[in-house]
């Protein structure tokens, strides 16, 4: 695809979700994700999108919020750091125990509040969310309703689900009130279809083809919606046979569905009003940074809407469906104030941070663009990431700080054989001031990094290189172990596990890595907390053949506890 043609699918794809990620944009286009940052960088240069941490966002998006001003123009992200050195107030949803761990206890320490969108966490403030279980109830009982007078009380459900605690919530809701109404109806299939349009299509196919008396389809958001509607859709199914609920109407998508009426297979939905969620999540993000008392649920309103009722509270223009404030303030309860008021009295943080945990949903890719909006206008910057990014730049910043304490660990006259990995590569960045120190190695990205330091002594293990890792393997490179002996191994391997011991993914690299350990008369392993707890495809050695670990201290003191018994040394970088 030519440069600008590219440039202006961007654009236009942009333009159309609200936000769209960086890896999202690469498998569209058929591009690297190199490409798709450098090419939206030109595009927020050009002023035609905002260009964030993980994609990009709609200046139309922006400016057609439904707020009643109009939105300044976007400014440049800042790049350096992690997204947590440069807020003063962070917007997350929890995802999972070990991400939520480390990410609280990075703010905690900057006293970072954290405002908990959707899902919160242990350490995180108030949750601004719609009930799940109450919402579906209701939604499950309208359906209850229309089963009765339509399908003659036989209701057969497949739901999609997702395992998180709040998606749960909303299937056990759905059924609850389904049943209320219709007490024999049947769950034929509860199916995680892990909150994706592709597998919640290919279940919902796979489902109706075992199953084809399956009348109600219940989805969690509007991803799983539209994947089961354009698989009934593929696959012929009656509309008039048929009811898929969504829990959402999230975006554009849902909402022309719904307005199909009878003619398609979405009848009602769930209205979660990304519109209300977006400032609210602003407005308590000010609070928090204030130091204000918050109840621990903000609890957002919900509608369910039909093709009569949504015009209510959306006017469709020019494709854009926006929302009609004075129907949602006349008819919802907001949990704090949102419209445009008085002038502020309290301090404002300068910067807000969001992260994007589902960046292809079009709930996030408005929720972004929403945010955005509702900051700017106040005048304060706001940043978001996906979540994948914020998850990097947190092991980042835990790798250097292993790294600059195992560099502690080395004394001049020392002889140390270093192993290939992203950490090891920081602690030779470390080791670069070192006087009159040996450092053998088969990573070149280590020998790169001590090429030109002069109080050491570089050797290479020689051997043939896997580009993958930037490694040198082979016989060779054990050969040459074999007549080397160090003082100090500085050991990297793919997870580590108490039954399992050290593993990692590729078997040339376990030889060398085996062959060091032969050759080395103490042995430190380097590992962030993400390594522990698993098992790559080949054992390394039993943990046992480690003397020193160094670790941070997002690692459970349970985890420490069990490598304390073993004898091994366990040494914590702090962060």
């Amino acid at each position: 695809m030519a440069g600008e043609e590219r440039l202006e699918q961007i654009v236009s794809v942009v333009d159309e979700r609200g936000f769209v990620s960086v890896k999202e944009l690469s498998y569209i286009l058929g591009v690297s994700e190199v490409t798709v940052r450098r090419d939206l960088q030109r595009l927020h240069d050009e002023n035609r999108l905002r260009r964030t941490f993980g994609g990009g966002v709609s200046l139309h998006a922006a400016a057609s919020s439904g707020t009643e001003e109009t939105a300044p123009s976007p400014s440049a992200p800042t790049s350096e750091g992690s997204l947590i050195d440069r807020v003063q107030v962070l917007i997350a949803t929890s995802l999972d125990p070990q991400s939520d761990r480390a990410l609280v206890d990075r703010a905690a320490k900057r006293s970072i509040p954290i405002v908990a969108e959707s899902l919160g966490a242990n350490g995180m403030g108030p949750v601004v969310s719609v009930d799940n279980f109450q919402a579906a109830k209701a939604l499950g009982a309208w359906t209850g309703n229309y089963v009765r007078d339509h399908f003659n009380r036989q209701a057969k459900v497949l739901d999609l689900t997702y395992r998180l605690s709040n998606t749960e919530a909303r299937s056990q809701g759905f059924l609850a009130g389904l049943r209320e109404v219709i007490p024999s109806a049947q769950v034929i299939l509860s199916i995680n279809a892990q909150s994706r349009y592709q597998t919640a299509y290919q279940l919902t196919a796979d489902a109706l083809s075992v199953h084809p008396d399956i009348n109600v389809i219940f989805a969690i958001n509007d991803s799983t919606a539209r994947g089961a509607m354009h698989a009934c859709r593929d696959m012929d199914v009656n509309p008039d046979a048929l009811l898929i609920l969504p829990f959402g109407l999230e975006g554009t998508a849902m909402k022309e569905a719904l307005m199909e009426g009878a003619a398609g297979y979405c009848r009602a939905g769930l209205a979660m009003f990304p519109d209300i969620v977006a400032p609210i999540c602003v407005e308590a993000a000010i609070h928090a940074f204030n130091h204000r008392p918050m109840e621990k649920y903000l609890i957002t309103p919900h509608a369910i809407l039909t093709s009569e009722t949504l015009p209510q509270y959306y006017t469709k223009t020019n494709g854009t469906w926006k929302p009609n404030w004075d129907t949602i303030k006349r008819e919802l309860n907001l949990p704090l104030k949102i419209g445009p008021g008085a002038a502020r009295e309290e301090p404002l943080p300068k910067r807000i941070g969001f992260v994007i945990p589902f960046s292809e949903h079009e709930w996030y890719q408005n929720l972004t663009a929403l945010m955005q909006a509702h900051a700017e206008l106040l005048g304060i910057e706001f940043e978001a990431v996906d979540a994948a990014q914020t998850l990097k730049d947190d092991v980042l910043m835990r790798q250097r700080a292993i790294a600059q304490m195992a560099a502690g660990q080395v004394q001049p006259g020392d002889v140390v054989l270093i192993d290939g990995s992203e950490l090891t590569t920081l602690l030779a960045e470390e080791l670069g001031q070192k006087e009159n120190i040996t450092v053998i190695t088969n990573s070149v990205p280590v020998f790169e990094a001590l090429s030109n330091a002069p109080g050491i002594t570089l050797i290479s293990t020689g051997g043939s290189l896997r580009r993958s890792s930037e490694t040198l393997i082979g016989p060779t490179t054990e050969a040459a172990l074999r007549e080397l002996r160090a003082d100090k191994l500085f050991l990297a391997v793919g997870g580590i596990s108490l039954d399992f011991g050290l593993s990692h993914t590729n078997v040339a690299e376990v030889a060398v890595k085996q062959a060091m350990l032969r050759a080395a008369r103490q042995v430190i392993l380097l590992a962030d907390h993400t390594k522990f707890g698993q098992e790559s495809i080949m054992q390394v050695a039993p943990a046992t053949a480690v003397n020193k670990v160094i670790t941070d201290n997002a690692l459970p003191a349970s985890v420490r506890l069990d490598l304390g018994k073993l004898g091994i040394e366990v040494l914590i970088a702090k962060t």
